[in-house]
């Protein structure tokens, strides 16, 4: 995923021919454009799945991407993951507390078991007053042990998108403003598209899937 996440960020950066400055647009400021989480990513059908099964659906899960472009012609590009967190965080939290009782069904049932089976005299066996406090720690323990599972998967992918930043510089012709990257990445070229509104549209393609960044200036 970290190699699909930089290629699609390098892929509108690399080194381009100077332009002329006479009476080019201004594009300094700062701008945003909003990604789905699936267009970075390539699945398994079992991931799809299984994302599923907690509640998330990579296909509506959305991110920010952050571009800044100074007077000076220096631009830095990054991942804005607040929105993205959030959305996970919810999807899996909401997941688990509307699914519970299932959840529990299917953890009793790999030891052949059901709700019916524990009774009072399980519970206290087990140390629990009742077997009412045995099914609620229960629930508990799934949903604390379940939400740190997910947090820790959801923590590697905010890691990964938080280190993929893009900096170097930019030159403006007419319409088109192109990023030339400060590492020399040897990833191909995208244009940059200036529009009437002050927005900047750029079309990417990496590993044969085509996405579009609409920059959004922000006021």
């Amino acid at each position: 995923m970290k190699k699909k996440l930089a290629l699609m960020l390098a892929t509108i950066t690399t080194v381009a021919s100077l332009f002329t400055g006479c009476g080019e647009k201004d594009v300094t400021g700062n701008y945003v454009a909003t990604l789905r989480f699936a267009d970075l990513t390539d699945f398994e059908d079992s991931d799809v799945e299984s994302m599923e099964e907690m509640g998330i659906d990579p296909n509506t899960l959305s991110f920010d991407v952050k571009l800044n472009m100074t007077d000076d012609k220096k631009f830095d590009m990054s991942f804005d993951t607040t929105e993205f967190k959030k959305e996970f965080q919810n999807g899996y939290t909401t997941y688990l507390n509307d699914h519970i009782d299932e959840i529990i069904d299917m953890a009793l049932a790999e030891y052949g078991m059901t709700v019916d089976d524990v009774t009072d005299e399980v519970a206290i066996a087990n140390n629990y007053e009742s077997a009412d406090a045995f099914l609620e720690d229960m629930k508990s323990q799934t949903i604390e042990q379940t939400q740190q599972a997910m947090d820790e998967y959801l923590d590697g992918i905010i890691e990964e998108m938080e280190s993929e930043t893009v900096s170097g510089t930019y030159k403006v012709s007419k319409n088109t403003v192109v990023f030339v990257v400060e590492d020399g990445d040897e990833s191909s070229l995208d244009k940059g598209t200036i529009n009437d509104d002050g927005s900047i549209k750029v079309v990417s393609e990496a590993d044969g899937k085509e996405v579009t960044f609409d920059f959004q200036l922000q006021k």
